[in-house]
C-alpha cells in the first residue's frame, strides 16, 4: 500500500532519538511498502533528506522559520489551543498533506508525534499516531520538577491543554502507535476506548557491535540530545548529585556528555573530569571505550532509545527506573537500576569495581537487545499492526 509518513523535522541523519526511530520505522516499512515523506525543515536547519532516497517513492520537503519560540510560548498562555499545536500548523504543510492524498493514492497516513496532529486529514483514509512520548504526561512531570516559576506555570498550562487535544487525537485516530505498555496505559486511563499497538524503540544490533579491546576505567558516558529539558535535568542530576560521591571513592573517575547543542548550565561543568563533546558524528567509540553507560533520567515518557543502543553496544548500563520504563528488564540481569543520587552512585561503583558483574550485565544487555529489540523484529510488529488497521477498513 501507499503510506504517507508526516514528520516535523527531517529524520536522517539518524542520531537522537527521534529520528532514529522515524529513520528506522521508515526503512522497515519500505520492504512492502510505498512510502512517501511529507516532513518539515526549518530555514537552514538540520537534516539531509537524500538519506532517505532509498527507502522513500517520494519526498517532500515544507520548509519553515520557526521565530521566536519563547514568544510564541507567550502568545499561547492567552489562547484555548496549545503551544504544542500552533508551533507545528503550517498552512504550506496542509497544503502539501491535501495534494498528496490525491496524487500519490494515499491508503494510510503515519503521523509522527501528536504534536503533528493539528491538521484536517482526509476522510476515508486512516490515521495512525505514532506516539513517541504522551505528551501531555511529559509536561507533568516536567513541571513537577521544575523550579523556575514561569516554566513550571507554562508546563501546568500547557500539559491541561494538550492533555484534551492530544487525547482527541488518539480517539480520532485508527491505531496509536506507543512505545511502551506504560505509555498506553496512560491514555487509556484518560480515555478507555482508544486503541494503541506497542511498536518499541529499537536498535540495528549489527551497527552497535562492540569490536574487542578493553574499555578505559573509572568511565562513565551519557549519549542523548542534551538540549532536550529531561535529559538536561538528568545529566545535571549526576554531576550536582552523583559525580562527587563517585570520585569521593574513585578520585580518577571520568563522565564524559555526548550530545549537539549542549546547554550552557552543562558546558559549565566541562572540567578534567567532564567532557561536554556537543555533536559528534558516531557515538559509539564513546560508548565502547566507557566502562558504564549513565541514564539518570527523572523525567520522560516512551521507551528509551539509548538503553537498547548501549545494550547492542556491549556496554554495563546503570539507570533509573524512570529511565529504563517500558524496558521489560531485571535490576542485577540486564543492568543496574537506582534512583537516589547515593544509590545511583553505588550502582556506579559497583559496576566499575566488579569486573565480572560488569561483563555479566553486559552479555545479559546484548542477549536481551537482539531477541526483543532488533529493528527486524519491530519491523514485523509494526507492518501487521498496519495491515490490520486497513483491513479493518
Amino acid at each position: 500500500m501507499n503510506i504517507l509518513v508526516m514528520t516535523p523535522y527531517v529524520p536522517y541523519p539518524p542520531n537522537f532519538g527521534g529520528s532514529v526511530r522515524i529513520y528506522h520505522l521508515i526503512r522497515q516499512l519500505s520492504r512492502r511498502h510505498a512510502v512517501h515523506l511529507l516532513t518539515y525543515r526549518e530555514e537552514a536547519g538540520a537534516g539531509d533528506p537524500r538519506g532517505l532516497e532509498p527507502f522513500c517513492k517520494t519526498i517532500n520537503v515544507v520548509p519553515r522559520i520557526v521565530g521566536d519560540k519563547r514568544r510564541q510560548q507567550l502568545h499561547s498562555l492567552f489562547t484555548a489551543q496549545s503551544f504544542q499545536l500552533r508551533f507545528h500548523y503550517n498552512r504550506a504543510m496542509q497544503a502539501a498533506l491535501d495534494r498528496l492524498v490525491g496524487e500519490q493514492g494515499i491508503d494510510l497516513i503515519l503521523v509522527e508525534f501528536s504534536q503533528m496532529t493539528g491538521f484536517r486529514f482526509p476522510a476515508g483514509v486512516p490515521v495512525v499516531l505514532d506516539e513517541h512520548n504522551v505528551e501531555f504526561d511529559l509536561l507533568d512531570r516536567m513541571a513537577a520538577r521544575e523550579s523556575g516559576m514561569f516554566r513550571k506555570a507554562f508546563n501546568r498550562i500547557e500539559a491541561a491543554k494538550f492533555r484534551r487535544e492530544e487525547l482527541a487525537a488518539a480517539r480520532r485516530a485508527a491505531l496509536t502507535l506507543v512505545t511502551s505498555e506504560r505509555d498506553g496505559e496512560v491514555l487509556r486511563r484518560h480515555e478507555a476506548g482508544i486503541r494503541t499497538a506497542t511498536i518499541t524503540n529499537g536498535v540495528d544490533c549489527g551497527h552497535f557491535t562492540r569490536p574487542d579491546g578493553p574499555r578505559k576505567p573509572d568511565t562513565a558516558v551519557f549519549v542523548g540530545a542534551t538540549h532536550y529539558f529531561p535529559n538536561e535535568d538528568g545529566v545535571l542530576f549526576f554531576l550536582r548529585d552523583v559525580m562527587g560521591l563517585i570520585r569521593s571513592v574513585r578520585p580518577n573517575f571520568h563522565f564524559t556528555v555526548v550530545g549537539g547543542r549542549p546547554p550552557p548550565s552543562i558546558v559549565a561543568y566541562q572540567s578534567a573530569n567532564v567532557a561536554v563533546t556537543g555533536y559528534v558524528d558516531d557515538v559509539r567509540p564513546f560508548m565502547w571505550q566507557s566502562s558504564v553507560f549513565a541514564v539518570p533520567l527523572r523525567m520522560g515518557g516512551g521507551t528509551r532509545f539509548k538503553i537498547v543502543e548501549a545494550f547492542a553496544a556491549g556496554v554495563p548500563v546503570v539507570s533509573t527506573r524512570l529511565g529504563a520504563e517500558g524496558i521489560p528488564v531485571e535490576h542485577g540481569r540486564e543492568l543496574l537500576l537506582a534512583d537516589g543520587p547515593i544509590e545511583f552512585g553505588a550502582a556506579v561503583l559497583r559496576v566499575l569495581a566488579e569486573p565480572a558483574l560488569a561483563d555479566s550485565l553486559a552479555r545479559a544487555g546484548l542477549e536481551f537487545v537482539r531477541r526483543h529489540f532488533d529493528w527486524s523484529v519491530i519491523g514485523d510488529k509494526l507492518n501487521a499492526a498496519l495491515d490490520e488497521v486497513v483491513q479493518r477498513k
